[in-house]
C-alpha cells in the first residue's frame, strides 16, 4: 500500500504521518498564474517561501512532494509568450526547490515538463477522466509517470479497472479513495473549470461554487447519492489490491489536521468504525478540529478577501450565501454532530453486487440496489434537511433568476417597499391601498370608438382667406385632428 495525502501545510501533519505508509503529499500555492483544481478561498494561505520550507521538511520526513498544476482550462494563456514565461519561471522554481512531481491536466503540460524538466515526474490528473484502457495507453505513450483514475464513474467497474491495469504496462495507476462526487456526474468537467478559474492569480470572477450547490441539493433531495458516489471504504481496499492497485490518494486539502490524520489511520488500518462522512465529506468539519492558524479557514477576513467584490455581484444578496454556509457548514465550522449519519460498518457487503455486475448498461431507477441500501443506512436529521433544502432553493433561485446581480438600487427599493408594508401592518393599517390605473391605461383596454376628422376653423380675428370657388382662391385647408363624436 502507498498513500498520497492532501497537504494543508500544517507542521503537525508531517509528524502525524509518521508510521503510516505515506510516500507523498500533494498541494500548491493558494493561487498561481494557471490555477488548480480547488478555489483559493478553499485552501490554506501559502506563499512561495512557506511552500519551499515545507518541501524541505517533507523531504526530511522521508516523503515526496507533488505540486498541482492541474488547471483544466487556462484561457489559452499557456500558448502565449506571457504564459510561456510564467510557466517556465514557475517550473524552474519548482525544480529548484526539489519538488518531486507535478500533476497536470492537459497534454501540452505533460510533454512540456517531460522535455524541459526531465527530473520532475509527471502525473495525469483525475480531471482528465481516465476511465478505460484506451485513455490509459494514450497517457502512457505520451510519457506519464502516474495516471489518476477518473474520480466520478469507474471505481465500481471492476472488470474495466482490471483492463486498465493491463494497459498501463507498469505505469502506476492511482485511485482516489474518499472522493464523494456523484456517480457519472454530468457536470464534473464544468465544475473543474470553474474551480481552477477561482485559484488563478488576479481572477476577477466571483467564486460562487454553483456546481457544488446543485450537487448538494441533489444529495439532500435524493439521499441515494451519498452511496452512489465513488468512494472506497478502508475495508474494501483488498478488492482493488487484487486487481493490481496499490497507490491510493486521500483528499482534501482544506481538511483540518486531526480529521486528515484520522482518514490516513483508517485507510492504513483498513477499518473505520464511525460515520462514513468523516472519511469522505469535504466540508462540515467540526469546530474543535480547527487549531491555531487553521481557524483562519472561516475568518471574516478571509471571507471579505475572496467574496468582497461589490462590482462583481450584488452583495446585498450575499446573506443567502451565508445562510446556506451556516446550515451546510461551508465557510463555517460545524457545531454539534453531523446531521447526516451513515454507519460505515453497516455498509459491509455493499460492494459485493459490483464484483460480478456492471452499472454501465443499467438504469439506476430500474436497478435500485443503492436505493435499498440508502434506505437502511443513510439517516438525515429532518429539521436540518428541511432547512438545507430551503436555503439551497433560495440561493439557487437568486442565481438562476439573475437577482444575485441586479442593481443595488433595485434591491434597496424592494426592501424599502417591504419595510413600509410591514410598518403599516404593525400599525394595524392593513395593506397599502391599490393605486387605480391611469385613465389612459384604463381606456387602452376598451374598444376604440370611431373617429371623426374635422378641420380646425380659422380664428375669427385673423384675416379671412379668399372665398373658395372664386378665381385664384386656394382650396380651404386646415390642420386635421382626431376627435371622437359626442
Amino acid at each position: 500500500m502507498k498513500l498520497s495525502v492532501a497537504c494543508n501545510f500544517d507542521d503537525a501533519l508531517l509528524a502525524g504521518l509518521a508510521g503510516h505508509p505515506v510516500y507523498e503529499i500533494y498541494g500548491k500555492l493558494t493561487s498561481d498564474y494557471f490555477g488548480g483544481g480547488r478555489p483559493s478561498f478553499y485552501l490554506p494561505e501559502v506563499r512561495r517561501p512557506a511552500l519551499e520550507r515545507y518541501v524541505k521538511r517533507t523531504h526530511t520526513a522521508g516523503i515526496e512532494f507533488n505540486y498541482l498544476l492541474n488547471a483544466l482550462a487556462m484561457g489559452n494563456r499557456e500558448y502565449t509568450r506571457e504564459g510561456q514565461r510564467n510557466a517556465e519561471e514557475l517550473l524552474a522554481w519548482l525544480d529548484g526547490i526539489g519538488v518531486d512531481s507535478v500533476t497536470v491536466a492537459n497534454i501540452f503540460f505533460l510533454r512540456l515538463v517531460k522535455r524541459r524538466h526531465p527530473r520532475i515526474k509527471v502525473r495525469v490528473s483525475s480531471h482528465m477522466h481516465t476511465d478505460n484502457p484506451r485513455k490509459v495507453r494514450f497517457w502512457v505513450d505520451n510519457g506519464a509517470d502516474y495516471v489518476v483514475v477518473s474520480e466520478t464513474n469507474i471505481h465500481r467497474e471492476l472488470a474495466v479497472l482490471a483492463a486498465m491495469q493491463e494497459a498501463a504496462a507498469g505505469v502506476e495507476l492511482q485511485l482516489i479513495v474518499n472522493n464523494w462526487c456523484r456517480q457519472d456526474c454530468a457536470i464534473a468537467s464544468n465544475h473543474a473549470v470553474t474551480l481552477n478559474a477561482a485559484s488563478q492569480e488576479g481572477s476577477k470572477g466571483f467564486p460562487i461554487d454553483y456546481c457544488s450547490l446543485v450537487c448538494n441539493e441533489l444529495r439532500v433531495r435524493e439521499p441515494v447519492n451519498y452511496l452512489r458516489a465513488n468512494w472506497i471504504r478502508p475495508e474494501d481496499l483488498h478488492v482493488y489490491e487484487a486487481l493490481g492497485y496499490h497507490n491510493f490518494k486521500i483528499v482534501e486539502r482544506n481538511t483540518p489536521t486531526p480529521i486528515l490524520l484520522r482518514r490516513v489511520a483508517a485507510y492504513a488500518g483498513r477499518r473505520y468504525d464511525g460515520n462514513l462522512l468523516d472519511l469522505v465529506q469535504n466540508y462540515a468539519y467540526p469546530e474543535e478540529a480547527y487549531e491555531g492558524r487553521a481557524k483562519d479557514a472561516y475568518s471574516l477576513r478571509r471571507m471579505v478577501k475572496y467574496f468582497g467584490k461589490p462590482r462583481a455581484a450584488n452583495l446585498l444578496k450575499f446573506g443567502k450565501v451565508v445562510d446556506f454556509g451556516k446550515t451546510a457548514s461551508v465557510l463555517y465550522p460545524r457545531r454539534g454532530p453531523n446531521p447526516v449519519q451513515i454507519d460505515n460498518r453497516a455498509l459491509d457487503g455493499f460492494l459485493d453486487r459490483f464484483k460480478d455486475k456492471s452499472c454501465l448498461d443499467v438504469d439506476c431507477e430500474a436497478c435500485r440496489y443503492c436505493h435499498e441500501w440508502a434506505e437502511r443506512t443513510v439517516h438525515i436529521d429532518p429539521a436540518w434537511r428541511a432547512r438545507m433544502r430551503g436555503d439551497v432553493d433560495e440561493l439557487l433561485g437568486e442565481l438562476d433568476s439573475g437577482g444575485f446581480w441586479e442593481p443595488y438600487l433595485t434591491t434597496l427599493r424592494r426592501h424599502a417597499s417591504r419595510a413600509r408594508e410591514l410598518g403599516r401592518r404593525a400599525l394595524g393599517l392593513g395593506a397599502a391601498p391599490a393605486v387605480a390605473p391611469a385613465p389612459r391605461e384604463a381606456a387602452a383596454s376598451e374598444p376604440r370608438r370611431p373617429v371623426v376628422r374635422l378641420p380646425v376653423l380659422p380664428n375669427e380675428h385673423a384675416p379671412r382667406p379668399p372665398v373658395p370657388g372664386r378665381a385664384g382662391a386656394p382650396r380651404a385647408a386646415g390642420r386635421v385632428i382626431d376627435e371622437p363624436p359626442p
